[in-house]
């Protein structure tokens, strides 16, 4: 018997999901993952298995209620929010009725009388409860697909389904941003962004729409959905850049890196150049290069006092300092930086 929660898309057999796990062939998808995005890598939707939904659906008030509650007490952390929100709930409850009761006697007092009165104060009492309501309704349900050719993500609103898709066609680079947030020197969250450009491929020209991104915070983001999605986006997107990088050193002899500063990095067979906006590029050897990170900047340097044939020379020197965010497709640099400039892998 078909009921009201019928999945638009079936994951194949053996699909993963983000995390690398088998997914359920039952989880509920309310979107269908784009066919641009190409053959499906993984998947993942918070909204749950359709088997689950159709239960909540036709099992008693009390049921469904245990059922939530039960799901919702699944960790020490969500009892702890829980608590929280419903000690927020009940404070909220106390001030809507309290400032209800409050306008009614301000009304009753000057005369508007006692029907008025108590109708006035009701009404802003509604009024709190529904700002109340509207303030820290629970976020929609996702969710997002990882291709072969590209990322899509969904989401439920009011109004629909909405959603957003990247090609990796139409894209050059990923840069991300991952930082610890502290309040009062203790850790707070870690926020995160991950977004692509929208430069296409052989392009020097952005299209007009706008860069694509995932980007969140979370206590703690090994956990965090969108974080385990854009660590997804950026495997499939890796083997892509991979792929273009061996073509254009093939091609040319050297794979560029965007910055965003003015500087450009290019690196080849046993050297990496640093391209300056405003002065001679610097070349540097492998045997020269000093490559070091730590604390969210890459610093690439030459190892030489500027002195060369008995002459001082400043263009000898090339000592720059980048942030770790500001590099186009950092992982894919460290790793041709290993491969190709040290050859140690």
């Amino acid at each position: 018997m078909q009921t009201i929660y019928q999945t638009v898309w079936t994951p194949p057999a053996q699909i993963k999901d983000h995390r690398g796990l088998l997914l359920d062939p039952d989880t509920f998808f309310f979107a269908s993952p784009p066919p641009e995005i190409g053959a499906v890598i993984s998947a993942a939707s918070g909204a749950g298995t359709t088997e689950a939904l159709n239960r909540l659906s036709r099992t008693p008030i009390l049921q469904t209620l245990l059922e939530n509650t039960r799901s919702v007490f699944s960790s020490w952390q969500q009892v702890l929010i829980t608590l929280f929100y419903l000690f927020l709930f009940a404070l909220l409850s106390l001030f809507s009725i309290g400032a209800g009761f409050l306008v009614g006697i301000i009304l009753n007092a000057s005369g508007a009388g006692s029907i008025w009165a108590w109708f006035g104060g009701g009404l802003v009492a509604v009024l709190f409860g529904w700002f109340y309501i509207t303030t820290f309704r629970g976020s929609k349900a996702k969710c997002s697909f990882v291709g072969e050719l590209g990322v899509a993500y969904y989401w439920q609103t009011r109004k629909g389904i909405k959603g957003e898709v990247l090609r990796f066609s139409e894209t050059t680079g990923l840069r991300k941003n991952i930082t610890n947030r502290y309040r009062y020197g203790d850790y707070d969250s870690t926020s995160f962004h991950y977004i692509w450009n929208n430069q296409p491929f052989l392009s020097d020209q952005p299209t007009r729409r706008r860069p694509f991104s995932i980007a969140g915070a979370a206590w703690d983001i090994s956990i965090s959905d969108d974080y385990i999605f854009a660590q997804a986006a950026e495997r499939a997107w890796s083997t892509i850049r991979l792929q273009r990088a061996q073509a254009e050193l093939a091609q040319s002899g050297v794979v560029r890196f965007s910055t965003a500063q003015s500087i450009k990095l290019e690196i080849g067979s046993g050297f990496i150049t640093v391209i300056f906006s405003h002065r001679v590029p610097g070349r540097i050897e492998a045997h020269e290069l000093e490559l070091t990170t730590g604390n969210g900047t890459i610093a690439i340097r030459r190892k030489t006092d500027g002195w060369s044939s008995g002459r001082f020379n400043p263009l000898d020197l090339v000592n720059v300092v980048l942030q770790t965010r500001d590099i186009d497709d950092l992982n894919v640099f460290l790793y041709l930086v290993e491969a190709i400039v040290l050859k140690r892998s």
